[in-house]
């Protein structure tokens, strides 16, 4: 007798648990560079994780040509949404290219790149989030660290980076919504004005590996290639200064 869809559902998740358990000690180092590239995909983990666990997706996205140029940004589960994301902008300052950037980001790493985006005005052409909790969740309450407080409904950094929700309109903003995710709700997830993407049947860890996932990944950034491409050919010739008179 078949397993009831439930059951399936939470054999799911605990075989993707089980796989991030295998894939977090195994970084693939900041900056990898596969081929010569005009865009910058960068991936960001989410809480009590690490750039291992976006291994299969960044892989693939390497060996379709579609991230020759990755940054994978770690960090631990301490400090702020605030102080990571600064950080974070000083990466993708080191490891910028002259075409468009896009971000790839689980959970808590969706809110990190949006701080960056919307405090600190780093330019990201595309953004992905995976299970983000953008309007927060109950779940974070009872951790005493500072970083899981402030994925409390209502926070401070919650609050603000609703407040401050217009500062993304120069970015194409892809929201993943896993149906089956227990931690973060899909009214949360969803964040207002995106592209949503509904993933029936995984969970908030599972979500990371499947393949309409990925699809969605992969048209965020064929949209930010498309776009940088149609802002170059827009631009005016920069002027030659060589016939400037003396």
């Amino acid at each position: 007798m078949p397993k009831p869809h439930w059951q399936r559902r939470v054999l799911q998740e605990v075989v993707a648990v089980a796989r991030q358990g295998w894939l977090i000690p195994q970084r693939p180092g900041r900056l990898r560079q596969h081929a010569d590239a005009e865009h910058l995909v960068v991936f960001i983990h989410g809480f009590f994780a690490s750039s291992g666990v976006f291994r299969p997706m960044a892989f693939a996205l390497a060996h379709e040509g579609l991230a020759p140029r990755q940054v994978h940004f770690d960090y631990a589960p301490i400090g702020s949404i605030e102080g990571n994301a600064r950080r974070l902008a000083k990466v993708i300052e080191e490891a910028r290219v002259p075409g468009p950037v896009t971000v790839i980001a689980h959970s808590l790493g969706g809110l990190i790149a949006r701080h960056a985006i919307q405090h600190l005005g780093v330019r990201v052409d595309a953004l992905v989030t995976l299970g983000t909790p953008h309007h927060g969740t109950p779940h974070a309450r009872p951790w005493p660290l500072r970083l899981a407080k402030e994925l409390s409904p209502g926070s401070l950094p919650l609050t603000s980076l609703a407040a401050t929700r217009h500062r993304l309109e120069a970015t194409e903003v892809t929201s993943i919504v896993a149906s089956s995710d227990v931690l973060v709700h899909a009214d949360s997830s969803a964040l207002d004005g995106s592209r949503v993407v509904h993933i029936d049947g995984v969970g908030h860890h599972g979500v990371l590996y499947d393949p309409r996932a990925w699809e969605a990944v992969r048209e965020a950034i064929r949209s930010a290639v498309r776009r940088g491409a149609g802002a170059a050919v827009e631009a005016p010739p920069a002027p030659n200064v060589t016939d400037r008179a003396g």
